[in-house]
């Protein structure tokens, strides 16, 4: 069986990735210590040592799937997310490393929330984290994706999570026999002309639905600041994601014809990025 080494493999991957990142020497060392089941400093700390065909062959054909575009994510099958290993599933939408400041944001108030409503489960990153983190103690979460909801059911198995249920459902459809006293949501607030302009491998592997309301990305706030009543208690609070400084105006329109107070936090790239109501 013909060898290669190690270095061959990185030159390969460095050639291709180098299109389509500026972070191709870091990627091609992640998804060869995929391949060949090496750590990354193991990777680099031997360059000469021997990979067999089969792992040069696996190796190759995931760079060739990254170089069309394809996510690093789902070449890896994994996210990680506030230090855990979320797995990745196709037509599910990918969280974002901005996220993260959102569990950040959670533990500040210091407070333990008893029933959680969270709109667009994704991976289940958010719900399973809350869990984890012991911010919450029963959460509901939704999403129109049957997709996500098997993804979100699975990560949670492998967490071990008990206490979130997680339901197919639409927001605008949703009927809950009780209120909660935290509503949170990274809803889809792309307006559906800024699509095109995406990262390639955002548009082709994403699922639009997650991405944009097909208008002017707004939709969710508007229908949520208008039947928030119907879902949250009195002390409760609703925190939302919003598209950062390109959003923030509008965002500030809408929350003004609400009777809540509102706060606006940053993410970790000090953009605007979070709204907490509080009536």
């Amino acid at each position: 069986m013909k060898l290669a080494k190690i270095s061959d493999a990185l030159i390969f991957g460095n050639k291709h990735l180098k299109k389509i990142s500026s972070n191709y020497e870091n990627e091609s060392i992640w998804i060869l210590s995929k391949c060949i089941n090496k750590s990354y400093t193991e990777i680099i700390l031997n360059y000469n040592h021997n990979i067999n065909q089969d792992e040069i062959l696996d190796f190759k054909n995931l760079i060739l799937r990254r170089e069309k575009h394809e996510p690093l994510q789902h070449i890896l099958q994994n996210v990680l997310f506030y230090g855990r290993k979320f797995n990745i599933f196709q037509k599910v939408f990918i969280c974002r490393p901005e996220t993260e400041a959102l569990i950040d944001l959670l533990k500040s108030l210091n407070r333990t929330f008893n029933n959680v409503l969270e709109v667009g489960s994704g991976l289940g990153v958010l719900p399973i984290t809350m869990e984890m983190e012991k911010i919450s103690e029963k959460i509901t979460s939704i999403d129109i994706n049957k997709h996500a909801i098997s993804a979100s059911i699975e990560n949670a198995k492998k967490y071990k999570c008990k206490n979130i249920n997680f339901i197919k459902e639409s927001l605008f459809n949703f009927r809950p026999n009780k209120k909660f006293d935290l509503i949170i949501s990274n809803p889809p607030y792309i307006p559906i002309q800024d699509i095109k302009n995406l990262d390639l491998e955002v548009k082709l592997f994403d699922p639009l639905n997650a991405l944009t309301d097909y208008k002017d990305g707004l939709s969710f706030y508007r229908f949520f600041l208008q039947q928030s009543e119907k879902f949250l208690e009195d002390n409760g609070l609703i925190i939302f994601e919003f598209g950062g400084m390109r959003q923030i105006n509008d965002i500030k329109k809408i929350l003004k014809l609400s009777n809540y107070k509102y706060f606006i936090h940053n993410d970790l790239n000090k953009e605007p990025r979070f709204v907490i109501l509080e009536k």
